[in-house]
């Protein structure tokens, strides 16, 4: 993005909190908050959100850290980056001159340090929403877990929901939605010099038509929400190809300089 620096000097909008605005929107969409009709200290973990005309119970996972900063995750890191010096003694990062040049294997790995942090969201999410839907009886309600990343930026949208899938494939049978959006951290799209905002969902193999109609139509409502609260978007793109986001990461905006 080739104006990025100034164009991002101050950021798009005010930060919003991210649980309180999904809240809203899911009321305003005829949703209905779970912790608003349960009692005062329930036995149980409870997913956040329920849409029973749609049978679906809807659980928020707001993505504050950066998974790679973990302690686990650095010393890994550290492994690998002896690996690959072991293996290449004369390599160093293109900023000490160097190339861009990473072996397979170390892309890989590097990505994998992502998984735990990601599978223990899964984990507990799957369970709230397990749980939520025993309570209420309704074993057959589809689960989505909205992914609402604003603070892990080291690896792509498009790789974190690779991840994601691949965790969901065997496990987690709970969730039959994992929608990946941002609301504060806009993300740059190759071919495009405009900063967007996400809302990207993957199924499993059990959803119905109607399942992936209400998703979308929920985003589309979602981002109608938002455009009230923070103005028009310059353009807003809709479509069924999730390789848009292939080549895609999360913009970091630079610090003000006053």
């Amino acid at each position: 993005m080739s104006n990025a620096v100034n164009f991002w000097d101050i950021g798009p909008h005010s930060p919003l909190p991210v649980e309180k605005t999904f809240h809203s929107f899911v009321r305003e969409f005829g949703g209905c908050i779970i912790s608003d009709v349960l009692p005062g200290n329930p036995s149980f973990e409870n997913a956040d959100y329920s849409f029973m005309d749609n049978k679906i119970i809807g659980e928020l996972k707001e993505i504050e850290t950066e998974f790679l900063d973990q302690e686990g995750a650095k010393i890994k890191f550290s492994k690998i980056m002896e690996k690959l010096l072991n293996e290449c003694p004369h390599w160093k990062p293109s900023l000490m001159g160097g190339s861009d040049y990473y072996p397979d294997w170390f892309k890989i790995e590097f990505i994998r340090l992502a998984r735990p942090g990601i599978t223990r969201i899964l984990k507990k999410a799957n369970k709230q929403i397990k749980e939520t839907k025993k309570y209420f009886n309704v074993p057959n309600a589809n689960g989505v877990l909205f992914f609402i990343n604003d603070g892990f930026t080291g690896i792509s949208p498009f790789l974190v929901q690779a991840l994601a899938c691949d965790a969901l494939t065997h496990s987690y049978s709970s969730i039959d939605c994992f929608l990946y959006m941002t609301l504060n951290r806009y993300v740059e799209i190759e071919g495009s010099n405009e900063p967007k905002l996400i809302w990207c969902p993957i199924y499993s193999n059990r959803v119905d038509d109607s399942f992936v109609d209400f998703i979308d139509n929920l985003g589309r409502s979602w981002f109608d929400f938002l455009e009230k609260k923070i103005g028009g978007f310059t353009s807003r793109y809709e479509g069924s190809d999730r390789s848009v986001l292939l080549n895609s990461k999360a913009i970091i905006i630079p610090p003000h300089q006053s």
